[in-house]
């Protein structure tokens, strides 16, 4: 499902953030982690790579005998903050390593959305996400929802200082006819905070909203990217009451 950004460089290998498993060659982030230009000023000239062992996918600096798909392309939505990654050949599935399907319904109020936090330099923190009331996400970003982005509240854990860049999966819990399915429902993105410090990511301000990538919004871009068909990238389940 998790897999890491990583720039490749004469340094070595640096992470960078997350990216989800979508299907066999096609991994989706946000927009603001797949930007080559500050790793490339920061370690040097190099390119995108995607590692997916369960412990080195985490590390900031993995060894580089780590197992590693070159990416071929990255597609960048800056409107939209996420990126379409393509790597150059497939993965494969097994264990802890699967694809996951896309929420397509909408996002109710009641829905259970959960993140994991992969900046965490423990690991993944998992964490319980609230969608915001509508009326207050207008006043941080108005028309939020037309433009394809999940705004959610603030959550007891969240570390702009670490996390401003987003990439990380919003999975929910989708109702099935046959049970319930953890599905992707978005790419954690930007905190939006009135406090200056924290808009260049030097405060945490633990009141700041988010809006995240909505996955379903760019279906057909991915599809086109994974040369599949929409459909088969969807799970028609609800998302809350």
């Amino acid at each position: 499902m998790i897999a890491g950004l990583f720039w490749a460089s004469p340094s070595g290998l640096q992470r960078r953030c997350a990216a989800t498993i979508i299907t066999s060659n096609t991994l989706v982030t946000s927009a603001a982690c797949a930007k080559s230009d500050y790793p490339s000023s920061k370690y040097g000239q190099g390119g995108w790579r995607i590692v997916t062992d369960a412990d080195a996918r985490y590390q900031q600096q993995p060894p580089n005998t780590v197992q590693t798909y070159t990416v071929k392309t990255v597609q960048v939505d800056e409107c939209g903050n996420i990126a379409i990654i393509q790597i150059d050949g497939t993965l494969s599935f097994g264990g802890a390593l699967l694809p996951m399907f896309i929420g397509a319904n909408t996002v109710q109020s009641n829905a259970v959305l959960y993140t994991f936090q992969t900046s965490n330099p423990g690991g993944a923190s998992f964490l319980s996400l609230t969608p915001g009331v509508p009326d207050v996400c207008n006043q941080y970003l108005p028309g939020y929802a037309s433009d394809g982005f999940l705004c959610t509240q603030p959550v007891l854990g969240q570390q702009i200082t670490s996390d401003y860049l987003g990439g990380d999966p919003i999975i929910g819990i989708s109702s099935q006819p046959d049970g319930p399915l953890a599905v992707l429902v978005g790419v954690t993105g930007l905190y939006y905070s009135t406090l200056p410090a924290s808009q260049n990511a030097t405060l945490n301000d633990g009141t700041a909203y988010r809006f995240n990538a909505l996955a379903a919004a760019h279906v057909n871009a991915i599809a086109t990217v994974a040369g599949v068909t929409p459909q088969s990238l969807v799970s028609s389940g609800k998302l809350g009451q």
